[in-house]
This record gives C-alpha cells, sequence and structure tokens, in this order.
C-alpha cells in the first residue's frame, strides 16, 4: 500500500499539481475513487506540511434513490478526517432536458461549475478521481467514436485548474489502498449496468483485453497515452511558430502562402494551423472535422479562385498568395450583366469645363500589402491649355488622360464581360481578365477594381494598368486628371 501512494505522491509532484495551492477541492462522490483520493491528498498535504485547505464537495444528481445515503456516508467521512464538507443538490434531468444535452454531461457541467463555485475564487484546484482505467475507457471510446491525436492522448494530468493525482494507479491499486486503511466506500449500482458505453468498456471490453490480449492492457494503454501527450504538445509548439509566422487574424482570417513555404510545411502541422484558424474564428472546437480541415489544406495545391466551404458557415478561398477563410462566401456578380457605373453627366461636365472638381465616392479593390477594401473618393479636374513641362498626374492610384482623345463621356465602372485595355501604342488589344491574371488579381475581388472607361473602352484599371490609349503628347491641349484619394470621415 505505502508503495502505490509514495507513486502517487510522486505523479503530484512531477506534474507540480499543488505547487503554489491554497485550496484544493475534491470532489467526493462517496465511491471508492473518490475516497481514495480524499484520503491521498490529506495524507499528502499533512506529510508535506503545506499550508493549504482542503475541501470536499458532494454533488447529488437527483437520480438514484439511495443517492442521499451517499451523501450521507460522505458527510460522516469528512466529519471523522476533520475535512470542511459541502454538498448540493441538483436536478441533472431537469437541466439536461433544458440545456438539450445527455443528463451524463448535464450533470458533469453542473459539477464543475459547482466545484468551480467551491474554490472560493483563490488560487485553488478542482482534485478529480480519474485513474489509470478511466484513462484506458477514455482512449479506447475516444478511438472507436473517431479521434485525432489529441482524443487518442485521453485525460490530461492537469487541465487548467484541474488536477488527477490518480492518473497514476490502477482501480485494483486504489482498491489495495483503502483495504490498507480499512476504509469502506459506496457502490453505485449504475457503474454494473452496460447500457452506457464507457460501463461497457469497463465491465466487459476491458476485462477481456487483460484475461485474453495482455495482462497489463490497462497500464500499457495509459503509458501509450501519456506519450501520444507529449508527442502532441511538441507538435503545438511547432504549430505555435508556423501559426504565428503564417497567420493574421481580424474579421477573417488570412493564411499566408509565402510562396511555397506553407505547402512546404509538414501536413500535420499545416492541418494544426488550418484547425486554430478555423477555431479562432468559430470559438468553438466542436463541430470542427477533419474533413473541413483537410478541405482548406486542399487548398493549398490549387489554381486561384478555388474555395472550400466547411463549418458554422465558413469559406475558404484560395487566393494568389494565401488563402482566406470567411464568415461569407463573396458574392459574385453575373459576368454577363454589366455592373453599376457613374456616367459623367452633362453638368460635370460643365464643372470640369469651368475649372471645377468633380468628386465621386466608391469601394474599390485597394492592392497594398494586404488584400482589403477602401472607401475612396474619385476626384475629375480638368486643365485646358497642355503645359508640356508641368508634371501631371502620374503615379499607381493618379493618371493623365488627353481629354480630346476620349470618345463620349467619361464614366466610372465595375469591369463588364468582353472588357478590353490597349497594350500598346499600335493599338493592340488584350482581355482585361487575362490582365488581372498576369497581375495576380484575386479573383473574388476583380469584381471591385474600378475602372475609368469611355465609349471605346477601358482607360484605366486602377491600381492594375492603364491603357496606352488616350496618352498626352505634344498636340495635347486638354488634360483630365483623375486622381483615388482614401475617403476621409
Amino acid at each position: 500500500m505505502n508503495e502505490i501512494i509514495d507513486k502517487i505522491y510522486r505523479y503530484i509532484e512531477q506534474n507540480n499539481m499543488l505547487t503554489d495551492c491554497e485550496r484544493v477541492v475534491v470532489g467526493l462522490s462517496g465511491g471508492a475513487d473518490s475516497v481514495c483520493l480524499l484520503m491521498v491528498l490529506k495524507g499528502y498535504i499533512e506529510r508535506k506540511h503545506l499550508q493549504t485547505e482542503l475541501c470536499a464537495v458532494h454533488v447529488n444528481h437527483g437520480i438514484r434513490q439511495e443517492a442521499g445515503d451517499d451523501e450521507e456516508f460522505a458527510r460522516a467521512l469528512c466529519e471523522r478526517m476533520g475535512v470542511e464538507f459541502m454538498a448540493y443538490h441538483i436536478d441533472a434531468a431537469g437541466l439536461a432536458k433544458q440545456l438539450g444535452m445527455s443528463v451524463e454531461e448535464a450533470g458533469r457541467k453542473e459539477r464543475y461549475r459547482i466545484f468551480n463555485e467551491a474554490c472560493k475564487e483563490c488560487n485553488a484546484r478542482i482534485a478529480v478521481a480519474h485513474h489509470m482505467n478511466d484513462q484506458a475507457e477514455t482512449v479506447l471510446m475516444n478511438l472507436s467514436r473517431g479521434t485525432s491525436l489529441k482524443g487518442i492522448g485521453g485525460i490530461r494530468p492537469v487541465r487548467d485548474n484541474i488536477i488527477r493525482p490518480l492518473l497514476s494507479v490502477t482501480r485494483a491499486e486504489v482498491e489495495e489502498v483503502l483495504k490498507g486503511f480499512n476504509q469502506p466506500y459506496v457502490i453505485d449500482a449504475t457503474n454494473l449496468c452496460n447500457d452506457y458505453t464507457r460501463n461497457s468498456l469497463r465491465n466487459v471490453v476491458i476485462p477481456y483485453m487483460t484475461d485474453n490480449i495482455n495482462s497489463h492492457t490497462v497500464e500499457n494503454i495509459a503509458s501509450a497515452a501519456s506519450e501520444l501527450q507529449q508527442d502532441f504538445d511538441f507538435i503545438e509548439s511547432e504549430a505555435d511558430k508556423a501559426y504565428n509566422k503564417y497567420v493574421t487574424e481580424g474579421d477573417n482570417v488570412v493564411i499566408k502562402l509565402d510562396g511555397e513555404e506553407f505547402a512546404g510545411l509538414h501536413e500535420v502541422i499545416r492541418r494544426r494551423v488550418i484547425y486554430r484558424a478555423v477555431y479562432y474564428l468559430t470559438k468553438t472546437a466542436k463541430d470542427i472535422y477533419k474533413i473541413h480541415v483537410n478541405a482548406v489544406d486542399a487548398l493549398v495545391g490549387k489554381t486561384v479562385g478555388s474555395s472550400a466551404d466547411i463549418c458554422y458557415g465558413l469559406c475558404a478561398v484560395r487566393e494568389y498568395d494565401d488563402i482566406v477563410v470567411s464568415s461569407e462566401r463573396v458574392s459574385r456578380q453575373d459576368k454577363n450583366e454589366p455592373l453599376e457605373e457613374y456616367e459623367l453627366s452633362d453638368d460635370d461636365i460643365e464643372k470640369l469645363k469651368a475649372g471645377q472638381k468633380v468628386t465621386i465616392q466608391e469601394n474599390i479593390y485597394y492592392n497594398n500589402e494586404t488584400l482589403q477594401m477602401k472607401s475612396v473618393q474619385i476626384e475629375l479636374s480638368l486643365h485646358s491649355n497642355y503645359e508640356k513641362n508641368r508634371n501631371y498626374a502620374n503615379s499607381r492610384y493618379a493618371k493623365a488622360f488627353d481629354y480630346d482623345k476620349i470618345s463620349g463621356k467619361p464614366c466610372i465602372r465595375k469591369r463588364m464581360a468582353g472588357d478590353r485595355i490597349v497594350i500598346n501604342r499600335e493599338g493592340n488589344q488584350r482581355k482585361l481578365k487575362n490582365e488581372f491574371i498576369d497581375r495576380k488579381v484575386p479573383e473574388n475581388m476583380r469584381d471591385n477594381v474600378l475602372l475609368v472607361c469611355d465609349d471605346t473602352g477601358v482607360l484605366w484599371a486602377v491600381g492594375v494598368r492603364r491603357s496606352e490609349r488616350a496618352l498626352i503628347d505634344d498636340n495635347t491641349q486638354n488634360v483630365l486628371e483623375v486622381t483615388i484619394q482614401k475617403r476621409e470621415y
């Protein structure tokens, strides 16, 4: 017995379970596991002379007829041991109906709420009595239902403020400790019924494996789970580095491909990065499955514009240099219909000729270091009597045109099917779509590129390319300047 207790004590220290702990709240059902846990923790605190409060919390779920007897047993045990005791009564069945979950899950949720309440807002730990057999059951159940590496790792010895000192011993060893103390415990009859999945594993599957495959089945599964937890922790540390390097968080999540760098990461790391990106937007791990992560990962090798619908209405879209995961799919307008446009009116033309500026407000595709939409104002001004040595507008977001070479009234619009742009002084044209592709304008942003046009075609695809038509030359008389400015509010 003493060897078993010493093993538990070492496990507590190896995992720093009680370091700087002011209070330990023990979940005490009255069963063998929780009774053993309470006795071991009391002994450890006394042996190490810790100034740590010990409190036992019993939760009566209002399901079993004998639950009242269990509560009285737990109360009497704590009185004899000199341990603070708190009892709570809940309606687990009613909670389950109210929350839309199983009675078992609703009871668990309420138990931990109560445990945290008993921590009294100090540096406290919640101690629960899971042991090696529970670990083996959890691993097998997760495997049978389908799980990730994290799920195969099973139960953690420490998670947040929850500690599990008995994960270091088997159920048989728990009973041996109680036998050594000559300490009775209560038996929950529902644990003997095989109607529940976990009970079937506990009472049928694991005993069969122990008797017919390996007598150390439980220990071997628990040992493997512990190693897998360490493997998972290493993967997470590498995924941390990759996430910080390649992911930008915001209203959407952008996974930067950096050429072939992201694709060159091991697929395990890539998928953990993608999982975290999706988790960032959903704020829940529920219903994020491997199929969703794989669908986003597949976009790494697909063409620009490829997309994948995933969970919670999220959509991932492959751009030139990144993958954007967002809550809304960017709607693509019918390419056969002209998009909304602003054609200069007769009054606008008269203002320009009178030396006044014409201002239009629009939302456009703005190509800087990050792809985004910008609310801008477009200023048009007309300069008569062309001056050869004057510096007219000529930058990425400001251009000057020979006004007299413009056919009809200038207009500001978005792209239309069949748009073409003049690419050289000889007047040769190419499809605007091909220009967008060559200049790596993301497909889902092309409908937002602002075009300055006339009756003949495109004069300037803002931020992308201007036409070689309507250029200023020595014969120019009137110059039209078009300037794009960030809109001020």
